[in-house]
């Protein structure tokens, strides 16, 4: 899966347009689709086809 050069999802969960919860999300919060999510013992990263990619890392900021 290519993942999109921008980074609406990210800006939507960081300004609190979106909740987020502890557990990482496997759809979507701006369109509902799947995403290919990725986790390790130390972050995980959820990517959007048409929104971009979310790390917990950012969240921690």
């Amino acid at each position: 899966m290519k993942i999109p050069d921008n980074n609406d999802l990210a800006e939507a969960v960081l300004s609190g347009a979106a909740q987020l919860d502890s557990i990482p999300p496997r759809t979507c919060l701006l369109c509902g689709r799947r995403m290919v999510v990725k986790i390790n013992p130390f972050h995980w990263e959820a990517a959007c086809s048409r929104h971009g990619l979310l790390r917990s890392e950012w969240l921690e900021k």
